[in-house]
């Protein structure tokens, strides 16, 4: 399978410690759609400061939504078979295993809530490469601050084209980061 972004691009921008493998499973209940499985086992999933993936080994920390919402109430039934892939700009992200679609979770005032945050987890590792080389040129001392709202709607707009999701609404994640970039908080 081919994706739009490599694992050695992935490798290249977030170093060999910053990449997360997770192994094919094929246990019936943890059986991902192929292309996902396929993605996070060859490509990656980058763990960093800013976006940490669920990648815990420890035996209390649920990976399951169900059981990682329990604390805080009742997961609707309809995300029953979600795992917990990773945390971005203070929100949860879900992942559903059978069309590999990527949720933002909430907090709602009765239940959790959720909303379609990135068609499939290549959208999302393809959208968090591109904003980590766009954080990485930021980062450098003869960089002018000048173009930076430039550069980052550049990136809107890249992102944009692969997949609307990411900044298809206003409370979206990606929609707070961009515009704490472009006020100089990155």
């Amino acid at each position: 399978m081919n994706f739009v972004v490599t694992a050695d691009e992935v490798r290249t921008v977030f170093g060999l410690t910053n990449v997360v493998h997770f192994p094919r499973c094929t246990a019936p209940r943890r059986r991902l759609d192929a292309r996902t499985a396929h993605l996070l086992s060859t490509v990656g999933l980058p763990d960093t400061e800013w976006f940490m993936s669920k990648a815990s080994l420890r035996a209390d920390d649920h990976v399951d939504v169900p059981r990682w919402y329990s604390k805080w109430g009742t997961a609707p039934e309809e995300c029953h078979r979600w795992l917990v892939l990773g945390m971005f700009a203070d929100t949860t992200l879900g992942l559903d295993p059978d069309s590999g679609t990527v949720y933002a979770l909430g907090d709602g005032p009765a239940r959790m809530t959720y909303r379609p945050l990135h068609r499939d987890v290549e959208s999302l590792v393809h959208a968090l490469t591109a904003f980590e080389n766009l954080r990485q040129a930021l980062e450098e001392p003869e960089e002018d601050d000048g173009d930076r709202e430039e550069r980052v709607d550049a990136l809107r707009a890249r992102i944009t084209a692969f997949d609307p999701l990411p900044f298809a609404e206003e409370e979206s994640p990606w929609h707070l980061v961009f515009e704490e970039v472009i006020d100089g908080i990155w």
